[in-house]
């Protein structure tokens, strides 16, 4: 996914994020150039010839990072709504009932919401996605567990 194109005083062209939707690293490029990357760090060129260091921040509810320059944090996308967030990570809350077998569930569940933040639908779209990811992750938690439980009982 990339990110609207980010403007920051003193930096030699626009600032585009590609994040991956799960693993990886993201890339930043700036007027279309690829930064060099050093450990979490980018060194994003200046109008007047030299590098600035700028840091990407995220967290696993929020499908935008934040990239920090000298300090100064921009976001890269909008801020997605604390109940979005809270959508997110609900499906994990499966191990509480469902043990081992309901955690990994619950992590699918996560991974799929995750998909869903990812999107560019409306806020309203998302939940009713979300909600049904966890909807269905608990039809499909019971399927195997009934399913393991005639198997083995």
């Amino acid at each position: 996914m990339k990110t609207e194109p980010l403007n920051v005083a003193g930096v030699a062209g626009p600032i585009v994020v590609t994040t991956k939707e799960f693993f990886g690293h993201p890339a930043v490029t700036v007027g279309g150039v690829p930064a060099p990357r050093t450990g979490k760090r980018f060194a994003l060129p200046m109008v007047d010839g030299g590098v600035v260091q700028a840091t990407l921040r995220s967290t696993i509810a929020d499908p935008y990072p934040t990239l920090e320059v000298n300090g100064v944090k921009h976001r890269t996308g909008p801020a997605m709504p604390i109940f979005l967030r809270i959508l997110v990570l609900l499906p994990i809350l499966l191990f509480t009932v469902g043990g081992i077998l309901g955690a990994m569930v619950g992590v699918l569940g996560v991974w799929a919401n995750l998909a869903v933040a990812h999107t560019r639908m409306t806020t309203a779209v998302k939940a009713l996605a979300m909600v049904g990811v966890g909807i269905g992750i608990v039809i499909v938690w019971l399927v195997i567990a009934v399913a393991l439980n005639a198997a083995f009982g």
